[in-house]
Order: structure tokens, then sequence, then C-alpha cells
């Protein structure tokens, strides 16, 4: 049975992973900012309470995992605020990046102590972070705060070879959940076959940005 953290797991495509991942015998810890009854139903462990944006939220959620160990940490929260060129509030970019990429870093800093050779970090990215892939422009704080996660991710591939663990970023295309007005594969779909490529991983794989087919992706 593995250990698997996921953040963001209250609804959309952090509760189909939480859901996916219980039902296939793994512990499930589910982190909150407000649990749902979804998530509840499921079986996971919750820690409810936690604002990604407050470092005191971030490190309260490591101290209660006490010495356990996790074998997968997937920074899933994340938001997003459609704008273009002409209708940019640099108060919402500031909230993405705060949100989508220094996340994702708090939690990889406050839950690395809990990795173990072998462990596996997990950023959830967008092609919309992709510098080699944009052909159309728009949603500036998105793209921005996306681009900054996989530059995050690409270091801690580097850093936490060392230790044996493997990080990568997964474009899981579009989910249909509030984030995109529920447009896009039903989430249950996405997260099995996310899941489907996290099982195949191994350290070599470290580094990469792939799509939930296991397709790389250019940065």
């Amino acid at each position: 049975m593995a250990t698997i953290v996921i953040t963001g797991a209250q609804s959309g495509l952090g509760l189909a992973l939480a859901n996916v991942y219980t039902e296939c015998g793994n512990k499930v810890i589910a982190i909150c900012r407000q649990k749902s009854p979804e998530i509840e139903d499921i079986g996971a462990e919750i820690i409810d309470g936690i604002d990604i944006r407050n470092d005191k939220d971030v490190s309260g959620a490591a101290k209660q995992l006490g010495e356990r160990t996790i074998d997968v940490l997937i920074n899933n929260a994340g938001i997003l605020v459609d704008d273009d060129i002409d209708n940019l509030e640099l108060k919402r970019i500031r909230e993405q990046i705060e949100v989508n990429t220094l996340g994702p870093l708090k939690f990889a800093l406050a839950f690395r102590k809990f990795f173990r050779r072998g462990s596996t970090l997990i950023n959830v990215s967008s092609r919309m972070g992709s510098i080699g892939d944009n052909g159309s422009g728009g949603d500036y704080g998105y793209r921005m705060s996306k681009a900054a996660q996989n530059m995050l991710t690409s270091n801690l591939a580097r850093d936490l070879l060392r230790e044996g663990v493997t990080a990568i970023a997964i474009h899981p295309g579009i989910v249909a959940t509030k984030m995109t007005g529920h447009n896009g594969t039903e989430p249950d779909e996405v997260a099995n076959d996310m899941k489907n490529v996290i099982d195949k991983l191994t350290i070599s794989d470290s580094g990469k940005f792939l799509d939930r087919y296991a397709v790389e992706i250019p940065w």
C-alpha cells in the first residue's frame, strides 16, 4: 500500500485522483482548503483548512504527517483567471503565481523530509505554461504561473535526483471541472490516465514534462 498526498483534493481533478488511488487500495492523504462531502465519502485521511497561500498552513499540514513517508506527492491545487492583454489585473496575476507556482514550492520543501528513495513528486502543470508550445497567447497570469512552475519542476528534478526522488510535470489536458466551466474530459478518466503514467515512472523520467498519455511536451 502506497501513501499518496494530494493537494486541492476537495473537488475536481484532485478529488478524482484521491478516489482512484483510494479504490486501488492506497493510503490517500487529502489536503483541502475546505473539505467537501465528496472527499469525506471516499475514506481518505483529510487535512482540512489548508490555504496554500499561507506558509503556516503548509508547515502545519506537514506536521500532521508525523514520521510517515510519502510515496507520491501530487501538487494539484491551482487557480485560473482568464485574461488578455486588454484585460489584465496585476493583483490576479500575483494570486495565480502565489497559488500555482509558490504553492508547489512550499509543499515540496515542507514535505521533502517525508520522501524516500523511489518517491515521486508530481506538479500538475499545463501546456499553457509551455513557452515552446504557445501558439495563441492570452491568459497571461495562468501561463506565467505555470511556466514558472515548470522551471520549479526542472530544478527540483535535478536537486532531488541525488536523493532518489523523481520529479515531473504533468499536463492533464482540459478537465471538465469548475475551473474550465465543466468543459473537457471527465475528471475520473483523466485521473486514471494520470495514475497509469505515474505508476510507470522511473528515476530516468525525472525532469520530464508529460501529458496524461506519457507524451513529452516542450518546456
